[in-house]
């Protein structure tokens, strides 16, 4: 009997897998859990995959693969920023916060990608760490990339982009973990754009006026 590999099967798998991982954490899942979610048998998934760690680092290049596409786009739209004298602060907000989103939807769009990334994979082997530093990398680099981009329009101030775009990204990060702990609605609108404000102009209240110098 013949086999044809496809990639709507391989899908189902790894979405089954995920579920898997994040309710069961993956040392305690096998092979078994994943086939019986899945409905296949086991000779189906070895199509497809070797063991349980070839399907974890199958998840973690999908994710990666998603981030490197954002920051593609991302990208082409830090190119049509205009010059600063010709936005208002509402409109810089704005798109930086519409650029955040995108991210924050990568974290916070599947709580189980969420705890396989933030729990299980953690210091799982050398591979896995590499891909999560590779994930996080290019987190940080689509930060930082935009804030080069908005420093050179005139948008923002100079400034340390690496050191800025880590510490939003820890923050994310941070913010993903509570979530995983808190059973509350996360509203992305409002993370963004409070997120957004906080880097953007800091924590001074609208009342505070510049004083002209003398």
């Amino acid at each position: 009997m013949s086999y044809m590999r496809s990639e709507a099967r391989q899908r189902q798998i790894l979405d089954c897998a995920k579920k898997v991982f994040a309710a069961r954490g993956f040392h305690a899942a096998n092979i078994s859990h994943i086939c019986e979610a899945a409905g296949i048998g086991r000779g189906t998934l070895y199509q497809y995959f070797t063991n349980k760690h070839s399907v974890l680092t199958a998840i973690l290049r999908e994710t990666l693969e998603r981030v490197r596409g954002v920051m593609e786009r991302q990208s082409v739209e830090a190119s049509l920023l205009v010059p600063a004298e010709k936005i208002t602060r509402a409109m810089a907000i704005e798109f930086s916060s519409h650029q955040l989103r995108q991210l924050l939807e990568l974290v916070f769009e599947d709580d189980d990608t969420l705890r396989i990334l933030l729990r299980e994979a953690v210091g799982l082997d050398v591979e896995v760490e590499r891909m999560l530093g590779e994930i996080d990398d290019v987190l940080i680099g689509i930060l930082e990339r935009s804030l080069i981009a908005s420093h050179r329009a005139g948008v923002i101030r100079d400034l340390d982009a690496r050191a800025v775009a880590t510490m939003i990204v820890g923050g994310i990060e941070k913010l993903a973990l509570a979530a995983l702990r808190s059973d509350s609605p996360v509203d992305l609108d409002v993370l963004a754009r409070e997120a957004t404000r906080l880097h953007a102009i800091g924590l001074l209240s609208d009342r505070i006026k510049d004083i002209p110098t003398v």
